[in-house]
């Protein structure tokens, strides 16, 4: 979560930009006020889908959803929490 105690958020998009500049699948997924670990149901069921969504489009080769073409703003996640 962006709110993580843990792991600075900025350590993820360095890491993140990291695994980009050497070609690597890669999805960068934070939720608004969640810690390290994801509290809020919905927030859990949501991970839970686009991890399951992910193995399927790269292990299975199944079509990509469109929140992976055209990916979900920041912004839009941070006025909807």
């Amino acid at each position: 979560g962006v709110d993580d105690g843990s792991v600075e958020w900025l350590q993820a998009i360095e890491f993140y930009n990291a695994l980009r500049f050497n070609r690597k699948n890669v999805i960068l997924t934070s939720y608004p006020g969640e810690d390290h670990h994801l509290a809020k149901y919905e927030n859990q069921v949501d991970f839970q889908t686009r991890m399951e969504q992910f193995y399927d489009h790269y292990l299975k080769g199944k079509a990509a959803p469109e929140w992976m073409i055209k990916g979900v703003p920041f912004l839009e996640k941070e006025a909807n929490k």
